[in-house]
């Protein structure tokens, strides 16, 4: 049993709850790592998997990204299994299991049998939970500079976000291809290819999501104004905005296996929370490509 601590997850006493939840399993049964920075998390697993071969289990001890970073150091070892104990700012890939107090009981955890689940590859990285641009990952960017105020953690964060990105950031130009069919090319506000069902801490940008079905879904919101996005973004949060007839004329919904992202200009991407910039991506479903372990409820 691994269990890997990113410190810049979450609150200041996120290490004091992680050890009080550690002293209940056996001294000498686990290994702490404590990442030193970004990507850190995914060359520990990686290294850890080239050089002792065989089945291990890594806990991912932090937000949305880094349970991203663990699955992506755990492609190509399909013995390995993966889970969480979430403490980040968002933690929306356990609200696809209901939340995060299944996930907290490490003594379950390491009990607990694991389940086949979808990843997301942009690169040379993996998204378990979604990948998004435009206002959205306007959002998530102001989300990652302000995540460690006390007032906005979690939703709070994700809300100011979506507020400043809503003054400078209504409109991204791309093109976007999926399963070999352009359907789009120009303005749009924001795009999400979703495994899981919520962003942002709660916001369900896809309410129709199965992460083991071996497709991703796609949701393409056209340029809007304002005040519409004003009137509809309660609709969104909801998780609502497929069944919504106001929602109607701005969306393109679907579920696809592959989608490409162009734009003559750098492009901000934004898996599982975590910030890219390019000018094309290629985000590839790879089907049960991950084992996650999933503890009984309660």
């Amino acid at each position: 049993h691994y269990f890997v601590f990113n410190p810049a997850a979450g609150k200041r006493a996120t290490r004091a709850r992680l050890d009080a939840a550690l002293a209940v399993l056996e001294p000498n049964s686990y290994t702490l790592y404590t990442t030193k920075g970004a990507g850190d998390a995914a060359a520990y697993v990686r290294a850890l998997c080239k050089a002792e071969p065989g089945p291990k289990r890594f806990y991912a001890c932090g937000g949305d990204g880094t349970l991203g970073e663990v699955a992506t150091g755990v492609m190509g070892f399909p013995e390995t299994e993966i889970g969480a104990w979430p403490c980040g700012s968002g933690n929306d890939y356990v609200k696809y299991f209901g939340g995060e107090n299944r996930f907290l009981d490490l003594s379950r955890q390491v009990k607990a049998g694991s389940v086949p689940v979808d990843l997301m590859r942009v690169g040379g990285h993996c998204a378990i939970n979604a990948v998004n641009l435009g206002l959205e990952a306007e959002a998530a960017a102001t989300m990652v500079h302000i995540r460690h105020h006390p007032l906005f953690n979690g939703k709070n964060g994700y809300v100011l976000g979506v507020l400043s990105a809503v003054t400078r950031h209504m409109r991204t130009e791309c093109e976007v291809t999926a399963d070999g069919l352009k359907l789009h090319s120009g303005p749009m506000l924001t795009l999400s290819l979703a495994c899981g069902k919520y962003v942002g801490g709660g916001f369900m940008c896809a309410p129709q999501s199965k992460n083991d079905d071996g497709l991703m879904e796609l949701a393409l919101v056209k340029p809007m104004s304002r005040l519409r996005l004003a009137r509809l973004i309660g609709t969104y949060k909801k998780g609502e905005h497929l069944d919504d007839p106001r929602m109607l004329p701005f969306i393109n919904y679907r579920r696809v296996k592959e989608a490409l992202i162009e734009g003559d200009r750098d492009i901000r991407l934004c898996l599982d929370g975590e910030i890219a910039i390019g000018r094309r991506f290629k985000v590839e479903l790879l089907p049960g490509a991950a084992r996650f372990i999933l503890p009984e409820t309660v």
